[in-house]
């Protein structure tokens, strides 16, 4: 009966109002469009805010609020009713932009038949774009206008209820429609679709004009600086933390009131010597949120700061007590922590909202402290937050070229690009990409064109998340045509190699630190930068190119036909290029599967099997979002019916057939026509009903900016190779010499393995020789130990001692954080003396002339030098990391020699101790003794000196690079 066409004769006003919307909804029912409650909830708004038209199809979009407007940044209602008319303007937040509202919506884009879309506009035309309502304005339920429809047309057939109707039209879908289908249009909260802006950049590769990259976000980058690990309690930071809370006053309002905020957490952190890791940590997040925002606001409000802080302050500071040290803690610890956290909320407590305040601080110490990323969103029992967004075929390459044209050294360069295309290509985790070993891409040096393989596998850096998480993933497949990329950094990496370990070798590494994971700093951020600016969204992450990987992994499989359901216009690049690989290929069919055009459910598990997921489940649920484009484009071939006269009349909104014959003349129109050559000739028709882009007038074409983001990203001496770079290369001339190799064709070959200058290797041989036999004035080592000197050939020819000491270069740390620490401080001191030589020769010249190689200490002549020497620990912030220990007679007055020393340093008396002079005479050169520097963060007597380790082996190298090493040098 619906099918026939029946016409409204005899109803009027509200009546006629719920028959032609019910008519329009059962429509959708009937092609399986939509067969959830909740989605029809969702309709009438949809239904009123219009159509739109792209991509050849027209669709309406329905969205729900998963955060309240000003959720993050609301005014609150003045106490006691006090009237605002004539406060300051700056106390009002601004209005919010449209692409921070957008983010607070989930979206289904739901594509209309030509048959749906001409009842839609018969619909508009006779009622206009306005939902039935009652009599007091409340808009009539879709149910009820549903079955009053039904109710007109088949009075003795109506479905018991709405939920009987449809699963009655889920089972008629089924027989019809692909499964996957028939699942995403039952279901809710799957393959949710992409957010207006993210499906308009995917259309039309434009970009938004007023989203410039903010380069302001280093205000609160602590860069490695650690706040001093303080022996608190857990009362003592829960004491302090309620002094941070006391920064957020309940005056400060709008824009003056975040201003004055900043600055309380600023003067917090500058008089307290009290704070612990997280309470520091926690006070600088408050910043960022005030600053630069979180994952949706751009910037929040004093208040919504401190709320964001009570959700989880006290429960992660009380947990903190015994985490251990922030820079070193791997994911396990931090999940472990998290997890405390939310096992610690009462059972009427918030626990997602609880996992969501974590979510947004992890992110903040996975940009700031290099933090391992966490999947806390995956959490058993809390409802997960999808962070829906891709990115297209044209910001990956724009992402490339804006990578590869920056002025960051080469060897970054080419790793960050490397892992964009990972991410891209193979759809790998973050911690997957850092984790990679050499051993985990096999098989490269084969002569066969399609051998190839990436596999993702657990390891000492990383544990996979389940099972599933290990794979293999076909190069000669998934990424063709940058296979060669990879290649060739593989065999750049095992040349780098000294040792046999070429196995246990990281993929991505600073130079000489094949053990050390690179910090994101170094290798994610500046691909989240590139990605941001090239297509205007400030929330695109890392992770984002799973998503991507995913969503058009599974249009190609879904494919009869190459092109079928990706369109070549999404597939291209800026210059009209392909920018996917086997895009004219069956993947279905090199990947072993069934062809294109037969149907079979192992596509999805293959999907799932690359994605490292244990079935399509998630997969489909979290990871694609253009279902609703192939369910869209299902129907319209499905449900493009050709009409009949009459059933044409009765679309066509004309007052009689004369008319309607006269219309069809006019446009040549023979007989029964279709759906939607009907709609071809509607085009003027729709132009009321179209929904309004807000967007619409920030949209532009890409242009390349003309200053790169990733300019210069780090600091200007990271054009210095690393520390462990420099190493590794002198062991290498070392170990070709001890298999006779000449000197010079030793640099050479040295030189062009680590792509160095041959002369500057050279001058590095010598000036690391010179420091070498250093000795202090009892002919004691300064840099060498005693007991490797007579042993350091056969040590240094070996391949089997991880890094020894050289005859030209003094042995690293051991330890990866320690070792970690040291190039960090490199890199700090050339910074140092770029900016500031005269000084800093000066400390380094005096931190040589006193250094010996057997003790952790420095024995100082006098206040000037040990002044002189902690000027170096100034641009390494660890300033106040010394103790100075005070070698006095016996009958020393301790009061006044600490006034003295602390008096001439700066440092507190409590930093200070006096200890009996070893002198066997029992007496000192001077009344105040003779005083030792202690560089340590914990104390001095403790066994293990961490920091001095690294401070000793940084301080080497840079004397090392600048040529501080001869006497001639000293002032």
């Amino acid at each position: 009966m619906h099918d026939a066409m029946p016409s409204s004769t005899g109803l009027s006003g509200h009546a006629l109002h719920k028959w032609l919307t019910g008519r329009w909804i059962f429509q959708l029912i009937r092609e399986g469009a939509l067969l959830h409650k909740r989605y029809f909830e969702q309709l009438p708004d949809a239904f009123e805010q219009g159509i739109t038209f792209s991509a050849g199809t027209g669709f309406l979009t329905l969205k729900e609020c998963v955060q309240p407007a000003n959720a993050g940044d609301e005014n609150e209602a003045p106490e006691n009713g006090n009237d605002t008319s004539n406060a300051d303007p700056l106390a009002k937040s601004p209005p919010e932009p449209p692409i921070e509202e957008e983010q607070r919506f989930c979206y289904r884009r739901l594509f209309l038949s030509p048959l749906n879309q001409l009842l839609l506009l018969n619909t508009y035309q006779r009622i206009g774009r306005i939902w039935p309502r009652t009599a007091s304005k409340i808009i009539v339920p879709v149910e009820q206008c549903l079955m009053f429809y039904l109710n007109q047309i088949a009075a003795n057939k109506t479905p018991a209820s709405f939920s009987a109707l449809l699963s009655m039209a889920k089972t008629a879908a089924a027989l019809e429609m692909m499964p996957l289908l028939t699942h995403y249009a039952s279901k809710t909260d799957i393959a949710l679709s992409l957010r207006p802006s993210t499906w308009q950049r995917l259309l039309h590769r434009n970009v938004l004009a007023a989203t410039a990259m903010e380069s302001a976000g280093d205000e609160v980058y602590l860069d490695f600086q650690t706040p001093t690990l303080a022996r608190t309690t857990a009362s003592d930071q829960l004491k302090q933390l309620r002094q941070l809370q006391r920064c957020f006053s309940a005056s400060l309002v709008g824009q003056t009131g975040r201003r004055e905020a900043i600055a309380n957490i600023d003067a917090f952190l500058a008089v307290s010597n009290n704070n612990d890791v997280m309470v520091t940590l926690l006070a600088k997040w408050c910043q960022k949120l005030m600053q630069k925002g979180g994952r949706v606001k751009s910037r929040l409000a004093a208040r919504s700061a401190a709320t964001y802080l009570s959700i989880i302050a006290r429960p992660l500071v009380a947990h903190s007590q015994a985490f251990g040290d922030v820079s070193s803690a791997s994911a396990n610890e931090w999940e472990a922590l998290y997890e405390n956290v939310l096992n610690s909320i009462k059972p009427n407590g918030d626990r997602a909202k609880t996992q969501n305040r974590l979510c947004d601080f992890h992110h903040f110490l996975v940009d700031t402290q290099a933090a391992p990323p966490i999947d806390l969103e995956n959490t058993s029992g809390v409802k997960q937050r999808v962070d829906v967004n891709i990115i297209t075929p044209a910001e990956f390459r724009r992402a490339l070229a804006l990578i590869d044209a920056s002025q960051q050294p080469e060897r970054f360069r080419t790793m960050q690009k490397l892992a964009l295309i990972l991410g891209y290509r193979l759809g790998i985790r973050r911690s997957e990409c850092a984790g990679l070993m050499l051993k985990d891409v096999p098989y490269l040096f084969d002569h066969d064109a399609q051998d190839g393989e990436v596999i993702i596998r657990s390891n000492e850096y990383r544990q996979g998340k389940s099972y599933s998480a290990t794979r293999r993933l076909p190069l000669w497949l998934l990424m063709p045509e940058e296979r060669k990329q990879l290649i060739d950094w593989v065999k750049r990496r095992q040349g780098e190699i000294t040792t046999k370990q070429i196995q246990k070798q990281l993929l991505f590494c600073r130079g000489g630190n094949g053990r050390l994971l690179l910090e994101d700093k170094a290798l994610f951020h500046p691909i989240q930068t590139a990605l941001k600016t090239v297509s205007g969204d400030h929330s695109l992450r890392y992770h984002h190119l799973r998503h991507s990987f995913v969503t058009f992994i599974l249009l190609r499989l879904l494919e009869r036909v190459p092109g079928e359901l990706l369109p070549r216009t999404w597939l291209t690049d800026d210059h009209r290029t392909i920018a996917m690989p086997n895009a004219d290929a069956d993947i279905s069919a090199l990947a072993g599967l069934a062809p294109q055009d037969r149907p079979s459910r192992k596509r999805l598990w293959q999907l799932a099997l690359w994605a490292g997921h244990a079935s399509p489940e998630e997969t489909l649920s979290s990871y694609t979002h253009l279902l609703d484009w192939v369910l869209g484009q299902a129907l319209r071939e499905r449900f493009n019916p050709t009409l009949s006269i009459d059933q044409q009349f009765v679309l066509l909104n004309l007052q009689t057939k004369t008319a309607l014959s006269s219309w069809r003349n006019r446009r040549k129109l023979k007989g029964q026509t279709q759906a939607s050559e009907l709609l071809q000739y509607l085009t003027d028709d729709w132009k009321k009903y179209l929904t309004k882009d807000p967007l619409d007038d920030e949209w532009q074409p890409y242009q390349a900016p003309t200053e790169n983001p990733l300019d210069n990203p780090m600091e200007a001496a990271f054009d210095w190779p690393e520390a462990t770079t420099i190493y590794q290369s002198l062991r290498l001339v070392e170990q070709q010499e001890q298999r006779n190799v000449p000197l010079d064709d030793a640099i050479w070959q040295t030189a062009r393995r680590f792509v160095l200058d041959p002369e500057q290797l050279s001058l590095w041989l010598e000036n690391g020789e010179v420091l070498m036999q250093r000795k202090t004035r009892r002919t004691n080592q300064q840099f060498s130990r005693e007991d490797n000197r007579y042993d350091r050939s056969r040590r240094v020819a070996s391949k089997n001692i991880y890094q020894p000491e050289l005859e030209r270069c003094m042995a690293p740390p051991i330890k990866p954080p320690v070792l970690r620490e040291a190039g960090q401080f490199f890199h700090r001191l050339l910074d140092w003396h770029q900016s500031q030589p005269t000084v800093a020769e000066e400390s380094l010249i005096t931190l040589r002339n006193h250094m010996q190689r057997s003790t952790g200490q420095l024995a100082l002549p006098d206040a000037e030098a040990i002044n002189c020497v902690r000027e170096l620990l100034r641009p390494l912030r660890c300033f106040q990391h010394v103790y100075l220990v005070v070698e006095v007679e016996a009958t020393a007055k301790e009061k006044s020699i600490k006034q003295h020393w602390s008096k001439a340093t700066g440092i507190p008396h409590k930093r200070i101790d006096l200890i009996p002079t070893p002198s066997p005479s029992g007496r000192t050169r001077h009344w105040y003794g003779n005083a030792n520097l202690k560089i340590t963060r914990g104390h001095y007597s403790e066994f293990q000196q961490p920091l001095w380790e690294a401070v000793r082996f940084a301080a080497f190298m840079a004397m090392l690079v600048l040529g501080l090493g001869d006497d001639s040098t000293s002032s």
